[in-house]
């Protein structure tokens, strides 16, 4: 591929990430003034909005296996683009609750068909040994567009609660762009998408995904609403925290081809284990100290696991059927998003007697140690099964 079109698709990655980072933000750094105003509806179910668009997500992932084979990649990015902008602002116009929850609901749809899809783009247009890079751009484009929307959406939340829904023009902005700057490709080749054909490898990092999804969410559903219990009011505070949290992903992305040089088969292992030190620090830790470091892990852990998971994917299988798998990956780990409410919050309640913010961080730690560990020696294993 030529400079300037290496260029130009280099963008194209980036922007469609960064409109993604805010699947990320979703409306954590508001949840803990969103739990007050809507007190009515309880707990579980005003940390539900933050990952209802999981359940819409999988319909979209589970779509783009088929949808590849009709219409071109930039088409199906532009689509979902529109749909995360529009979705996204809803909220601003009214304050009913049902409103934000149907917004929030639609907005998984766009999310399902935009998030595998750079693992597509990436796979069709460049050699296997650029991929690493390109990934790890990626999660820059991620971490800049989380921390855009965290930072921008807890400015515009200083205003009134309902600003901060304006921070979804992010994704018109990359629509833009993207219109601009992608080049069209064909369609996939291929009669049946049933023919795209995954292994055990996809499901074996889709169920990882599932876990670790499951279990990151308790950072995002719970730091806004533990620091608005336990140190301050200020909401900017929670932007703040969670900005930190993007900019850790975006500087692990910027150097992932060097963190996945360095860990190599035990990338993904690290990355959930840095997670299960992040809820170890905020536990132990008083005060703020515990928050930023936590949020600083989880930053490192998402960041590293997604990029080092679809680099796994995108060598897995051919060419042809990445995007099916990408869209697998997203479905289950989708799952794990839209459940993370009622399972932390029931094992919360059963294990540690009440369901708070700091007993989910509990459960989340003890999650990640444990998959982090299972992981770990599954590389090992497939090391020295290699070495035989």
């Amino acid at each position: 591929m030529e400079r300037s079109r290496k260029i130009r698709t280099a963008v194209s990655i980036f922007l469609i990430a960064f409109a993604f980072g805010l699947n990320i933000t979703g409306i954590s750094p508001i949840l803990g003034v969103l739990n007050e105003k809507y007190h009515q509806y309880g707990t579980s179910m005003v940390q539900l909005l933050q990952t209802l668009p999981y359940l819409l997500l999988m319909l979209g992932s589970l779509l783009i296996g088929w949808w590849t084979t009709k219409a071109s990649k930039k088409k199906i990015v532009l689509l979902g683009l529109l749909i995360i902008g529009f979705c996204g602002i809803v909220p601003f116009f009214s304050e009913q609750f049902w409103v934000l929850f149907l917004s929030r609901l639609l907005i998984g749809f766009g999310f399902g068909i935009v998030g595998p899809m750079n693992t597509a783009i990436i796979s069709e247009l460049f050699e296997e040994q650029e991929r690493a890079g390109y990934m790890g751009l990626h999660v820059v484009g991620m971490g800049v567009g989380t921390m855009a929307g965290n930072l921008l959406g807890g400015m515009l939340s200083g205003i009134s609660f309902r600003y901060f829904y304006l921070a979804y023009l992010i994704a018109f902005i990359s629509w833009g762009a993207v219109q601009f700057l992608l080049e069209e490709t064909p369609p996939v080749k291929i009669e049946k998408a049933s023919e795209m054909k995954l292994n055990a490898k996809v499901y074996a990092l889709s169920f990882s995904s599932f876990a670790h999804t499951l279990f990151i969410n308790a950072y995002s559903m719970n730091v806004g609403i533990y620091i608005l219990q336990n140190i301050t009011e200020d909401t900017t505070v929670t932007g703040a925290v969670t900005t930190i949290n993007a900019v850790f992903a975006l500087m692990c992305g910027a150097f992932f081809a060097k963190i996945s040089g360095l860990l190599k088969q035990y990338t993904v292992a690290g990355s959930i284990l840095s997670a299960a030190a992040g809820y170890g620090a905020l536990l132990v830790l008083p005060g703020m100290a515990g928050v930023y470091i936590a949020s600083a892990l989880c930053g490192v852990s998402l960041s590293c696991f997604m990029a080092g998971a679809s680099m796994q994917i995108s060598v897995s299988v051919e060419p042809n059927a990445v995007a099916k798998a990408s869209g697998v990956f997203s479905i289950i780990g989708g799952i794990g998003g839209l459940i993370a409410p009622a399972v932390l919050g029931n094992t919360a309640s059963i294990l540690l007697g009440e369901n708070s913010a700091v007993n989910q961080f509990r459960v989340a730690c003890f999650g990640m140690l444990l998959l982090g560990i299972l992981t770990l020696i599954a590389a090992i294993r497939s090391r020295v099964k290699r070495g035989q």
